[in-house]
């Protein structure tokens, strides 16, 4: 699994991202949508991480990954409002309310199970 970590800047998102590597996965960690752009292109992440909670998730900036990315975004944090989580659905971003290494695990079963599929 290669996951793209955006505003990946807090003590809890490095732990979470530490755990998610401990798992055997691999993480970039983006800072800019610059960044972001840059390593969809170079790498092709198989899960988009946001935190929702910082600046970066302005709906300009996810509007164009959800663009640019046709894979799975996912976002988070713990104060995503209602109206966030209403507009992020809209643009087909799912909130994710579990740890992040729960979602990274549930995404990694979820490719694996493609895989066979996808072969035939």
């Amino acid at each position: 699994m290669n996951a793209l970590f955006l505003n990946a800047t807090t003590n809890d998102n490095l732990s979470a991202i530490q755990e998610v590597e401990e798992q055997g996965h691999h993480v970039r960690i983006a800072n800019s949508l610059q960044s972001a752009i840059r390593d969809i292109e170079n790498s092709d992440p198989d899960l988009i991480v946001i935190n929702a909670d910082l600046e970066f998730s302005s709906t300009d900036a996810l509007l164009y990954l959800r663009h640019a990315f046709r894979g799975n975004i996912v976002a988070y944090g713990e104060n995503i409002s209602p109206a966030t989580r209403q507009y992020l659905a809209h643009v087909g971003i799912a909130t994710v309310l579990d740890s992040i290494s729960d979602v990274i695990a549930q995404q990694h079963l979820n490719s694996q199970a493609l895989a066979p599929s996808q072969a035939a």
